[in-house]
């Protein structure tokens, strides 16, 4: 018998650039591949839609995309929009990322009568208005008819609550994308310096994400190391004043936003991770994909991920511990390209893209089940 192709709307307000969305993209592209209908749903402001890395990323993955343009606080107008949205494609799974599409939107599957799906990628952590916007999000899953959570710590705190009878363990996946640039050019067009031994720092300059831990730990490093940021954020001014005061501006360089960052990791020596709080980060897995040796701090999923024979992990919180990675890697190349070898295999090997979208592909159908009736495998047999 022939199982039927699913019809999926991903939905999302999505930043210019990040990990979320690139996961978004990569897991629609490769369900389209895979003959499935797999479209997104952007939210946006007026006036971001014109140009936007994310909605450019999706047209180069030939992956149909809906823009939903509503003001800040219209989720009224968000809500009729996606809502008309499901009714016109006969949706047969909603799956929604990031806190605002799971609390407003997730809601509308039940009346479009699909399955309604929801990716957890990571908490931010923070003070009460985040707390705040996680305890919602957690609600939400709670009625959801399946709640992925891309690591275990995130997996354990669903399964502590009322989503424990559909959460699904589902890590994000890799596959190799645009060819790099010679290192040379990426080097120039991030304003590195041509010679020096260059450790970068890519994603969101937010608390949670430690970008003030790299400046710290920059400034216990040996001082032929120089650091990179790639990223933007509100803490940028902070940290410029933060390196100035730690006496690094020389070694600090701020390249701004680059999409497609991966196609710049050639500019560096080595990748830092100085998160306070992670999923499954997607920078890692390029890096692992791009043989880049990494050091990281050892927090939510990323001990999941790498090995001891794959990176240097850090302690969290501890700037001491990741200047000493640092210098680790510099004085010893030969034993960063060991672990980046080791952490290339498993990547290869753990993180592949076909199993990840397959194993998504049997978990809809699982989520289907009450609503359609359709046989398939439990996904308790695909996913841990």
């Amino acid at each position: 018998m022939t199982v039927p192709a699913l019809r999926i709307v991903h939905v999302l307000a999505p930043a210019r650039v990040g990990g979320l969305e690139s996961v978004v993209a990569q897991l629609a592209a490769g369900q389209r591949a895979a003959g499935h209908d797999a479209q997104v749903a952007a939210v946006l402001q007026p006036g971001s839609e014109a140009s936007h890395p994310f909605l450019d990323a999706l047209a180069t993955l030939a992956v149909p995309v809906h823009r939903i343009v509503v003001g800040p606080r219209d989720y009224r107008g968000e809500r009729r929009r996606v809502r008309d949205l499901l009714s016109a494609l006969s949706v047969d799974v909603l799956h929604t990322h990031g806190y605002r599409s799971d609390v407003m939107i997730g809601g509308l599957a039940r009346r479009a009568g699909c399955a309604r799906v929801t990716t957890l990628h990571g908490f931010t952590g923070g003070g009460w208005r985040n707390r705040v916007y996680e305890w919602l999000q957690l609600r939400a899953a709670a009625h959801a008819d399946a709640a992925i959570a891309v690591s275990t710590p995130i997996a354990d705190r669903l399964k502590r609550g009322d989503a424990a009878s559909h959460t699904y363990l589902l890590r994000n996946a890799i596959a190799p994308e645009a060819a790099p640039y010679a290192r040379a050019e990426s080097r120039a067009a991030l304003g590195a310096p041509p010679d020096a031994f260059v450790v970068g720092w890519v994603g969101r300059l937010t608390h949670e994400k430690g970008p003030d831990q790299f400046v710290d730990a920059l400034a216990l490093a040996d001082d032929r190391v120089h650091g990179v940021f790639v990223g933007d954020g509100p803490m940028r001014d902070s940290l410029r004043a933060l390196a100035q005061a730690k006496g690094v501006s020389g070694r600090l360089h701020f390249a701004g936003i680059h999409p497609q960052a991966s196609r710049y990791l050639t500019a560096f020596d080595a990748l830092a991770l100085t998160s306070r709080t992670e999923g499954t980060p997607m920078i890692l897995l390029e890096a692992m994909w791009a043989s880049l040796p990494i050091l990281a701090t050892a927090v939510g999923g990323v001990p999941d991920m790498l090995s001891e024979q794959d990176a240097l992990l850090c302690d969290p919180d501890r700037p001491s511990s990741i200047a000493r990675a640092m210098d680790t890697l510099l004085r010893t190349p030969d034993h960063g390209h060991q672990l980046a070898a080791h952490a290339r295999e498993r990547g290869a090997t753990t993180f592949g893209v076909s199993p990840w979208v397959e194993a998504h592909v049997t978990l809809y159908r699982t989520a289907l089940q009450p609503l359609r009736r359709r046989e398939g495998v439990s996904a308790a047999e695909v996913v841990g």
